[in-house]
């Protein structure tokens, strides 16, 4: 494959869906920021985010991708524009998994379409480290690695078919550069009050703010083994950028240095390991999220367990991609931010305390009069 040319960003009209989520806010932070050269950056989200940086220098579309008609509009978004970034993606709610389908696999389609129909250039599609099939041992795996994902994890499952979708309808088509994002664990302190509704629930996600000093102290973490990666925010939307400047074709895994094991990751926590049998965290897990608990269904475990580590080399060497944040710290500061309740003023990672008792978007994790 050709190295990719530099200079491609001035004067591009860039469309990002999920723009107001953790990745695509920190996207827009340099897609307008002052000098970055794009004459016009569109967003794509169910809800109109607040007239402040970054999101007041974005031409807004609201639409729900898991609803059909949705695809009308995504042919509106698109017209005119050079590429799209597709970020969007629904976790919550993990009780309706047709729904988070509907709007993951299916909206990745009409998005595609959309994509196809409006000539759009170069298509990038944010997938994941879910996409993998289990495996990897010790070794860090390559973008050769099977893209079959992992069974049991509903995420796994849909980030798969996902890009299964993407390269049907994309991958071949003549004039369109096709990029495959697969980044591991994305985390940043100001999406530490979205990331901690959507897995914990309002009451665990309570109880780490209530008690911050105490989050973690004794970690439990299965066996036999774990390997686990994280990455900030910011260093993926500086490889989505270096990615749309070189019009950057084919997947990318995108991971930042060091690779955890159980013990690593306890110690970066400054926590004490308590070594547990993945099959009975996995069968806790699962009694907490049957009885309301937890939004969080016992596939996040078996994901976290047996996805592969990723080598971010093709990155590095096409994209010239060093990430400015390390593994220990995006973790530390990820931590902090949770125990604090901190969020940022966009509609997905604003603070908790607003007007849904769940902003996961589920009420079944609501214990009470709405819990079914």
């Amino acid at each position: 494959m050709a190295e990719p040319t530099r200079d491609r960003l001035q004067g591009l009209k860039i469309a990002v869906t999920g723009a107001s989520g953790n990745v695509g806010t920190a996207l827009l932070r340099r897609l307008t920021a002052p000098g970055s050269g794009v004459a016009e950056v569109r967003g794509l989200a169910r809800r109109q985010p607040p007239s402040l940086a970054p999101y007041d220098g974005v031409r807004w579309h609201l639409a729900d991708l898991g609803e059909t008609r949705s695809e009308h509009e995504l042919t509106r978004f698109l017209d005119g524009v050079d590429a799209v970034v597709h970020l969007a993606w629904a976790i919550q709610p993990g009780r309706q998994p047709e729904r988070l389908h509907r709007v993951n696999v299916e909206g990745t389609r009409r998005l595609a379409r959309a994509a196809a129909a409006a000539g759009v250039g170069h298509v990038v599609h944010l997938s994941s480290l879910g996409a993998y099939a289990a495996g990897g041992g010790d070794r860090e795996v390559a973008e050769d690695w099977p893209v079959t994902g992992i069974p049991s994890s509903q995420y796994s499952r849909d980030k798969s078919q996902a890009e299964l979708v993407v390269r049907e309808l994309l991958g071949s088509r003549e004039g369109t550069t096709l990029t495959v994002v697969r980044p591991t664990l994305v985390l940043q302190p100001e999406a530490s009050s979205e990331i901690g509704r959507y897995f914990l629930g309002p009451l665990l996600f309570g109880a780490a703010r209530l008690l911050p000093g105490q989050v973690a102290k004794l970690l439990p973490l299965p066996l036999p083994a774990l390997r686990v990666q994280f990455v900030h925010a910011d260093d993926v939307a500086d490889a989505l950028v270096a990615m749309l400047d070189r019009r950057a074709g084919g997947p990318f895994n995108l991971a930042a240095e060091p690779t955890f094991d159980a013990d690593a990751l306890a110690r970066a926590l400054g926590s004490v390991r308590v070594p547990v049998p993945a099959i009975a965290l996995r069968t806790a897990l699962s009694a907490a999220f049957h009885a309301h608990l937890v939004p969080t269904e016992p596939g996040w475990l078996d994901l976290g367990t047996q996805a592969p580590a990723l080598d971010s080399s093709r990155a590095r060497r096409l994209l010239d991609w060093v990430p400015a944040h390390s593994g220990d710290d995006v973790l530390r500061q990820f931590v902090a931010a949770l125990g604090r309740g901190e969020g940022a003023p966009g509609p997905l990672l604003s603070p908790a305390g607003g007007p849904e008792r769940d902003p996961a978007g589920d009420p079944a994790n609501v214990p009470g009069p709405r819990a079914t």
